[in-house]
């Protein structure tokens, strides 16, 4: 279920950066935005998921944020 759930999150992430290369955004605005959605994430996961499960999901969204900041260009992601 951890796996499916990060999935589910990463492919939100992965819509959204296309979503704003189809729309023009320039790239360091995409990230602010994306980075922007996963914090959301994160929150939305300690609200879902309870502490325990929130905390791993949460770990899991920050390490995705620093791809997003940090390798953006690399847009392969598999579990």
């Amino acid at each position: 279920m951890f796996t499916l759930i990060i999935s589910v999150i990463a492919a939100i992430e992965e819509a959204g950066r296309r979503g704003l290369v189809a729309l023009g955004v320039p790239h360091q605005v995409q990230t602010a935005l994306l980075a922007l959605l996963l914090l959301v994430l994160v929150v939305l996961s300690f609200r879902l998921f309870g502490r325990l499960f929130g905390v791993l999901i949460a770990a899991v969204l920050l390490a995705l944020l620093f791809h997003a900041l940090f390798a953006p260009e690399v847009t392969a992601f598999s579990f």
